[in-house]
């Protein structure tokens, strides 16, 4: 089973998709939690301790082990790069048995082709997609590149947090739209940050006929416990918002089954 967690910068992804990864493994599902934003912010979400954080491989800083499986001397490029061994190679262990792979930013300029890179990135979710009996949650990058690159084609389930303000619902319409493109299995949306009946209302309007994955309320622990950079399941195991986030876990579980 694999989960992409979408959305706009700010929404709550990340640490949505970091209590997902812990309460599935809790449930005795072996989750690979991979960080596909740049900021990576997951390790912290999830609770991994800083200095093990910190000293984490960052996948996309080696960017000679990725042109040797990439590239060749012809100056063409590998569609279908070794992959196999990056989640041993590259993963590090976190609290509850998550196995956390951090990818870190594709980098940009205008010195040459990205095309090795984004190659590399598509075959690895590929694999992970494709090729391992886990539960793997994808904390994609924020916005809508990754949806125009491809990098979540075919998953399992897309699920887009959002908040009942203009600029999220905006960003979450175009992902429903996007993810036909990408042939993604289930596509359904995370009403994040709910103060009232109102704010659900303003969102199921503006996202007609998209399925509702969960709904979260508002909850200033989340907050709390950024401010102190503790995971929020850590910090708060009976917040209102893991209370929900726990619903939303059996959302997919039964999804699974």
């Amino acid at each position: 089973m694999k989960v992409a967690v979408v959305g706009k910068g700010g929404v709550g992804k990340t640490t949505i998709a970091a209590c997902l990864a812990r309460l599935l493994s809790r449930d005795g599902y072996s989750v690979i939690a991979v960080d596909a934003d740049p900021s990576l912010n997951l390790a912290q979400a999830i609770g991994v301790p800083r200095d093990v954080a910190d000293g984490a491989p960052i996948l996309f800083d080696y960017e000679e082990f990725i042109k040797s499986r990439t590239l060749r001397p012809n100056g063409l490029y590998l569609m279908n790069p070794k992959v196999d061994d990056v989640v041993d190679r590259f993963g590090i262990k976190g609290p509850d048995g998550v196995r956390l792979l951090k990818l870190g930013a594709v980098r940009k300029g205008g010195t040459r082709c990205l095309c090795p890179e984004y190659a590399f990135l598509r075959a690895l979710l590929s694999h992970l997609i494709l090729g391992r009996k886990d539960v793997v949650i994808l904390d994609m990058v924020a916005g809508l590149e990754h949806m125009s690159r491809g990098t979540a084609r075919g998953v399992d389930l897309m699920l887009c947090v959002t908040e009942p303000s203009v600029k999220a619902i905006d960003v979450a319409i175009q992902m429903h739209k996007l993810s036909k493109d990408l042939e993604v299995k289930k596509f359904a949306i995370v009403i994040n940050k709910v103060l009232s009946e109102d704010d659900v209302g303003v969102v199921r309007k503006a996202l007609e006929g998209v399925e509702v994955a969960g709904i979260i309320p508002y909850d200033s622990s989340v907050i709390e416990a950024d401010r102190k950079g503790l995971s929020l399941i850590d910090y708060e195991p009976e917040s209102k918002a893991i209370q929900y986030i726990n619903e939303l876990k059996k959302y997919i579980e039964a999804f699974i089954k």
